[in-house]
């Protein structure tokens, strides 16, 4: 993983991280923001045997609605964190110095195929700050030819995740707000790098995105216009799902006002093409935009598709992997 370059040496003053925005310089012994990346004597390196939990979700858990929908994904979980969102619904995760023994790329490989499971997902906590173990996996996963997700909030830097997005089928993107000083401020994160990664990835792999609606912090009818502006300039086709807010960690504000979450899914509408809510407890279903038929019920498990994904009526094909 040498050709990553990762790190840069600073002589006296130690090594600057160059995976994410946060750039950290460390000299030996310190952890960067993200708790799991070390600088040592010789550079910068992640916490070996990374993984923390292992299981096997639905994949619209994901949330991927256009990804191989109604099948299960092998789930695997890390520690560490390059945000600190103070809503995060897996912060115990993310704390966590419980690792799985002997969690390895090949173990992955074989536990996938045992199980007959289509694809594998980096996914729970923030997957991207052991980009050495994911593209390690992934690369194995492929010559099996089981797809590999990623589940991350995309703060990271261009190059170290042209190569990453290299290695990957599909990618689930939390784009938590579109207000810069919000998220500098409140997540310790940075959107510009976000929105990057987004763009970057909407050309190289398929793409959906997701913000969890807040009240009183994300939830204006115009942020939620400026994101769906910004991904249908990318791709009117990017499933954009907005989920409920469930009180977290250091947030106590109520949850969602679901008539609320429906206007910004309506607005939402005006720029894309699919457009979900969720936690809602609503039937999830998709439409085709040409012609709207139903071509999925995910509540009933019905697809009208074909392998190819296309329209049985107008035979318009759908975005995703089907």
């Amino acid at each position: 993983m040498d050709d990553l370059h990762l790190f840069k040496s600073l002589g006296n003053q130690g090594f600057q991280c160059l995976l994410c925005p946060h750039l950290c310089i460390l000299k030996p012994g310190m952890s960067g923001f993200c708790r799991v990346r070390k600088s040592k004597d010789d550079g910068i390196y992640p916490q070996k045997n990374p993984v923390t939990v292992i299981a096997v979700d639905p994949i619209e858990k994901k949330p991927f609605y256009h990804f191989l929908p109604g099948s299960t994904s092998l789930s695997i979980g890390f520690s560490g964190c390059n945000l600190r969102c103070p809503f995060c619904q897996n912060h115990e995760l993310v704390e966590t110095s419980h690792y799985q023994k002997n969690i390895s790329p090949e173990f992955i490989v074989k536990k996938a195929i045992e199980h007959k499971l289509p694809s594998v997902s980096f996914t729970y906590s923030e997957p991207l700050v052991h980009i050495e173990f994911l593209i390690e996996t992934a690369l194995l996963l492929k010559e099996n030819n089981i797809s590999v997700l990623l589940v991350t909030n995309g703060c990271m830097n261009l190059k170290p995740a042209k190569r990453l997005l290299s290695c990957l089928d599909g990618v689930k993107v939390d784009l938590k707000s579109f207000d810069q000083s919000w998220y500098k401020n409140e997540l310790k994160g940075d959107l510009k790098a976000v929105k990057e990664f987004i763009g970057l990835a909407s050309t190289m792999v398929h793409l959906e995105v997701v913000t969890l609606v807040i009240p009183g912090k994300n939830d204006h009818e115009s942020e939620i216009r400026q994101s769906a502006q910004f991904l249908a300039d990318l791709n009117p086709n990017i499933p954009f799902h907005l989920t409920a807010y469930f009180p977290q960690l250091h947030y106590s504000i109520p949850p969602t006002n679901i008539e609320l979450l429906l206007r910004l899914k309506d607005i939402a509408q005006e720029f894309l093409n699919y457009v979900y809510t969720g936690n809602t407890g609503a039937v999830d279903q998709t439409f085709c935009s040409v012609c709207h038929t139903l071509l999925l019920d995910r509540f009933r498990g019905v697809s009208l598709l074909d392998h190819e994904g296309r329209c049985p009526v107008c035979q318009s094909v759908l975005y995703g992997k089907f």
